[in-house]
């Protein structure tokens, strides 16, 4: 991709790498790594002046995989693996940096950017994430 400058590098994250859901710490922080090292990539191909080699970071909310057991929200229904797919194929034809599905979750993103946290508490509350368990998570 280098050598031809062309191409396009996909980065999978999670709504969760842009905001924190409490009992997926260790999901949370891994998500928050990956959309880090998409930003940081893309800044760095743009130094290297590599305008031909594109990149996404996919942002979905709950998916039904599996992973999380049960999982609910007041921003729609669980998303199934082939809706997540064709927004990921738009937002690759599109050009598009940060693809989130469902889109309105990108607006959530800018407003917990700039409220305050007690606002964003009152938010999330309303919004209501919830889900049974995380597979693989053990009580100790």
């Amino acid at each position: 991709m280098m050598k031809n400058n062309h191409g396009h590098i996909v980065t999978v994250a999670s709504a969760a790498g842009h905001t924190v859901v409490p009992f997926l710490l260790a999901y949370c922080s891994s998500k928050f790594a990956a959309v880090g090292f998409h930003r940081a990539l893309t800044d760095e191909l743009a130094a290297l002046g590599r305008s031909g080699v594109k990149t996404s970071c996919l942002c979905p909310n709950f998916i039904n995989t599996g992973f999380i057991k049960n999982p609910s929200t007041n921003l729609g229904p669980t998303l199934e693996p082939e809706e997540v797919v064709k927004h990921l194929m738009y937002g690759i034809l599109t050009e598009k940096k940060m693809i989130f599905v469902p889109s309105a979750l990108g607006f959530l993103m800018v407003l917990e950017r700039i409220f305050p946290e007690r606002f964003l508490a009152v938010l999330k509350h309303r919004i209501n994430v919830k889900f049974d368990a995380v597979i693989g998570y053990k009580d100790k």
